[in-house]
């Protein structure tokens, strides 16, 4: 039974179609300052605990995993009501990949198929983050197909992120139609830099629990949605240019790499 009108008036479109249809909410591309993210891990748990929309997170730094052990670690410790997955964004030679469900960290500049394997052999899930973008440094619909259509039994990929909440992770409309086509489990993420980002872009998912989050992921049951609305005014100016100064001018390494390749190819 779908909920009362009532209980739904004020939610975020996204809560109250979660909540309706009995999914659970997740971000699962999270930036702390243990890379190139502006808040720290305590602060980030405060803050999905504060707004109480999410049930599971991920913090995924660029090719560090101790944040994510921070953060499950103080969860537990403190009795958050949310779950937090262990998880990295591991920069491959083709491009930035999510890698969720590990213990152990996955192996960064390498091939993507070799990083793949090397996920799937400690039994962690790949998800493409904001893929086919030339304006991040993303992996190619090339690349992509060419994983797609590998004979290995451990080169596969888990997800693809259909939405991206960040201005260049809007852009692309084609991954819908992509994921769609090759039948990978859709998911949405923040790719949150800042506080107030958290939480911007969800996946959707049957059940609340990082376990059944898991299941959706391989049962390819999840769904991406726009999440919390961010203005430019919630982050500040000086925010974003400490944040790219942090990141060493990260969205102009970003197209010039995507190009770099592009040229190679």
């Amino acid at each position: 039974m779908g909920l009362s009108k009532g209980l739904l008036q004020g939610m975020h479109p996204s809560d109250a179609l979660s909540k309706q249809i009995g999914y659970g909410a997740a971000d699962i591309h999270i930036h702390s300052s243990v890379s190139d993210g502006m808040a720290n891990i305590p602060d980030i748990l405060e803050a999905v605990a504060r707004k109480g929309n999410l049930d599971v997170i991920a913090i995924t730094d660029h090719n560090e995993i101790s944040g994510s052990y921070q953060a499950r670690e103080l969860s537990a410790k403190l009795d958050y009501p949310f779950e937090v997955v262990i998880g990295m964004e591991v920069n491959t030679l083709e491009g930035h990949l999510l890698t969720l469900f590990t213990e152990s960290p996955a192996p960064t500049r390498q091939s993507l198929a070799s990083t793949i394997k090397a996920v799937h052999a400690q039994g962690g899930l790949c998800i493409v983050p904001h893929p086919m973008n030339w304006l991040t440094d993303s992996i190619s619909q090339q690349n992509l197909e060419k994983i797609i259509s590998s004979s290995e039994p451990d080169i596969y990929l888990d997800g693809i992120e259909t939405f991206n909440a960040t201005v260049p992770g809007r852009i692309n409309r084609r991954v819908k139609m992509f994921s769609l086509e090759h039948g990978l489990a859709e998911t949405g993420g923040s790719d949150s830099h800042f506080l107030a980002q958290v939480g911007s872009g969800l996946t959707l998912f049957p059940g609340r629990s990082a376990e059944e989050l898991r299941r959706g992921l391989l049962d390819r049951t999840t769904l991406s949605r726009n999440g919390t609305k961010v203005r430019l005014s919630d982050i500040g100016l000086i925010q974003i240019i400490r944040q790219q100064h942090r990141s060493r001018g990260y969205f102009v390494r970003g197209p010039l790499k995507t190009f770099t390749r592009w040229l190679s190819s």
